[in-house]
């Protein structure tokens, strides 16, 4: 008889809430008696999908903050044990200025590293990434717990880095630091997880779409045979038409059914699998260079106009480098033009293995070859240019017939400075570029000013115009 009554209670909770005489509690139960089943079976289907979406959204959001941790304190582990070291080295030669600097270049060229710092066995700063801490005494918790570790430590924290009362989740990995067989001094690393977040937020929405999509298609599949088994088809490929049209190749619709709707669906997924493959070469077509695999000189400008517009804001230093390959002509005239595109390859990946990850490398046209640099002054990129150099210098090319054919090539360098113009940049490298032909190639000149050195420049040597 009690289960009788209990299942009696569900059927009649609308009567207790007219019992109630609660005006908003009528008005919902007038509001449901008036809506016909395939209403109240949409809203009870979209109740469900939130329930879930909510469900895998606070499961998917868990695991993915998990895995950061996790990856987080490996990529910790792994750059402490890299600096373990340099730092027992700079110790034991008191050069902690160097340390500074090292600590400082890691914490700059990585975002997600908030700090980098040693600590003697008392808690003092001796070298740090702001280099304003050093000398500062740590006195906090995860410090002295971190002093007294004998071993590689990992803390989790929330930590104000800027001062602004903006705190951040912090992942802290220290690790002692062993000289002449006694605990010198202790290494910190800060990670950012608020970076990892932002880095992984599209494998968040990936997680989520995965758990949630199954349980809202098959949500949705019961309103199609309960209500409308023809319009919804028509219009998930009404908006799969849409996205397409918007430059989402990579949309699929369900093939659930095996009528002509699905019929349709299947065609619509190969033509969207097909323009997207489409896209991608001719995309790639577009942005390369089709002899030498390098960026082209119309993806270079584009590039180039973005870059400076970055360095407007950030007032970054930033270098622009042209290479020519000198007496090209008397190459192709000598040897064919297939044995010179076999040497412009050569020099393509020689600058590649020269050149540096992030800066971005173009064939300009014919023999010439533009790079910018970015976060490199003048100076620095003058050295980059005399490393290339020489590394070509040094390379021959080698023919198919054992013949060496040496290959030179001169260097223009320039500085992006204010108004940090595209034109005026690209025109000062090119200028240094010409000097270094018209005085003896095989070179590498700076453009540092309007005017022009008046000494003539010797071959395989530096220069800066003056």
């Amino acid at each position: 008889m009690k289960r009788v009554a209990l299942l009696k209670k569900p059927m009649h909770v609308l009567q207790y809430i007219r019992e109630w005489n609660h005006p908003y509690f009528e008005a919902l139960a007038r509001f449901w008696d008036a809506l016909s089943i395939s209403a109240k079976l949409s809203v009870l289907l979209a109740s469900m999908i939130l329930v879930m979406t909510a469900f895998f959204y606070g499961f998917a959001v868990y695991q993915t903050t998990r895995e950061i941790k996790i990856s987080a304190i490996h990529k910790g582990e792994a750059v402490v044990e890299a600096l373990k070291d340099e730092v027992a080295y700079v110790l034991l030669a008191g050069n902690f200025p160097s340390l500074n600097y090292s600590f400082r270049r890691l914490a700059s060229s990585r975002h997600d590293i908030a700090y980098v710092y040693l600590l003697d066995t008392k808690g003092q700063i001796l070298s740090h990434s702001d280099t304003e801490n050093v000398g500062r005494v740590m006195s906090d918790r995860v410090t002295q717990e971190s002093l007294s570790d004998p071993g590689t430590r990992v803390q989790f924290s929330r930590v104000d880095l800027d001062g602004d009362g903006h705190l951040s989740d912090i992942c802290d990995v220290s690790v002692p630091i062993i000289t002449r067989g006694r605990r010198a001094a202790t290494l910190h690393i800060g990670l950012s997880l608020t970076q990892y977040l932002a880095a992984n937020a599209p494998r968040i929405r990936a997680k989520i779409a995965w758990f949630v999509i199954p349980f809202s298609f098959f949500a949705i599949l019961i309103a199609i045979k309960l209500s409308r088994s023809f319009t919804r088809p028509l219009q998930n490929l009404a908006r799969g038409a849409a996205e397409v049209s918007q430059g989402n190749y990579g949309v699929q619709l369900p093939l659930d059914r095996r009528d002509e709707l699905g019929e349709v669906a299947q065609a619509f997924n190969k033509m969207a699998v097909n323009l997207k493959d489409n896209f991608a070469k001719v995309s790639d077509m577009a942005n390369h260079d089709g002899l030498t695999g390098l960026y082209n000189a119309r993806f270079f400008h584009e590039a180039l106009a973005r870059e400076l517009e970055r360095v407007k804001r950030t007032s970054r230093p930033f270098s622009l480098i042209i290479f020519d390959g000198d007496r090209f002509k008397r190459i192709n005239d000598r040897y064919g033009h297939p044995a010179g595109d076999l040497i412009l390859q050569h020099i393509s990946r020689i600058s590649l293995s020269v050149l540096r990850g992030y800066d971005v490398l173009a064939r300009y046209g014919g023999e010439e070859f533009i790079a910018m640099l970015p976060d490199t002054t003048g100076s620095q990129a003058l050295l980059l240019g005399e490393r290339l150099r020489k590394m070509v210098e040094q390379r021959p090319y080698m023919t198919e017939d054992g013949e060496t054919i040496r290959i030179t090539v001169s260097v223009g360098v320039a500085q992006a400075r204010a108004p940090y113009e595209k034109k005026d940049l690209i025109s000062h490298a090119d200028q240094a570029l010409y000097r270094a032909k018209e005085t003896g190639r095989n070179k590498v000149i700076l453009y540092k000013t309007l005017g022009f050195d008046p000494e003539p420049a010797r071959p395989a040597e530096s220069q800066t115009l003056l």
